[in-house]
């Protein structure tokens, strides 16, 4: 994977994987701008050497915010990656699907790590014949992002898989968006059912609290504004109450506090520019807005143990 690209959105620039981002060539079955796959299911086992040498060029360690939906599938060994800040772990037989604006960084690969990955563009998807389902599972896959195939639902998964690619490979096949799109729509129901057995397991503790909306909604803010204000009075005051009873909240909700959060948020940012721009460093300290070099350079020595160029240099 390449590094990812800068953006500017109303003056903001994001840190986002676009399918500009992809290798276009013959070893990654595409629809140019729409869906892209890729996996290691025809390659042999890797060293713990050679593992470490591509780690980099694979993404391993590098924060990235999404512009599509993005569908790990774990056949064998595991994948630890943090989606939106929170650590999981894909061991076989798992799924995890990150919707569009979600924040990524994969941590490792087991050496046996067996998978693939498909990008999906937001409007290939089709939602008009299912919208309440799909809304659902989207909302789902946004507060729970790993799911578990059964035996059954993991072989047909894998062989949909592979009917795609086969289909997306061959170049004289005049119909080849079309039946991506069908093959797609097996491989997302296959999903729902996943969804569905597991949901209705747990429906009994799916209700939503008070707390749980108020996570949501100061994750939802911090994502927006953690660029422009690291104080958790702003966010309070945005949500109409105090920033202390906001920090207990969010720490009986989640084990940290707000500030913790805010800091996350602003330092895999900074991790991500250090790694995976042009900017300089006075560059990167403007568009995290922090006053000036030294402070950006404490703040994140603080966080991290290394200064940005330290960091940068690693």
């Amino acid at each position: 994977m390449q590094p990812a690209s800068t953006y500017t959105d109303n003056g903001n620039p994001l840190r986002l994987i676009n399918f500009n981002d992809f290798p276009v060539d013959d070893r990654f079955p595409q629809i140019k701008g729409k869906l892209f796959l890729a996996d290691n299911f025809d390659t042999e086992d890797v060293t713990e050497d050679e593992r470490f040498q591509s780690s980099k060029s694979r993404g391993v360690g590098i924060p990235f915010q999404l512009s599509m939906t993005l569908i790990f599938l774990c056949v064998k060994g595991n994948l630890k990656i943090k989606i939106n800040l929170q650590e999981y772990e894909l061991t076989s037989s798992m799924a995890a699907t990150l919707v569009v604006g979600s924040f990524m960084e994969i941590i490792e690969f087991s050496n046996d790590f067996k998978g693939a990955v498909l990008a999906v563009a937001p409007d290939f998807i089709n939602l008009s014949e299912d919208i309440k389902t799909s809304l659902a599972v989207y909302r789902h896959a946004a507060d729970v992002p790993l799911y578990k195939f059964n035996e059954k639902h993991m072989k047909e998964t894998e062989e949909i898989y592979h009917m795609m690619k086969r289909k997306l490979l061959d170049k004289n096949f005049q119909y080849r968006e079309q039946v991506a799109k069908a093959y797609l729509d097996l491989f997302r129901y296959n999903g729902f059912q996943s969804f569905y057995e597991r949901s209705m397991m747990v429906k009994e503790h799916n209700v939503r609290t008070r707390k749980d909306d108020l996570f949501a909604k100061f994750i939802d803010m911090v994502q927006n504004h953690y660029r422009e204000n690291r104080q958790v009075i702003f966010y309070a005051d945005k949500l109409c109450i105090s920033p202390k009873y906001l920090s207990s909240v969010i720490h009986d909700y989640s084990g940290k506090y707000a500030t913790q959060w805010i800091d996350e948020y602003v330092i895999m940012d900074a991790k991500a520019l250090l790694r995976s721009s042009n900017n300089t460093i006075k560059e990167i300290c403007s568009i995290l807005n922090f006053a000036n070099q030294s402070l950006f350079a404490k703040y994140f020595k603080q966080h991290t143990g290394m200064t940005p160029r330290e960091f940068r240099n690693s």
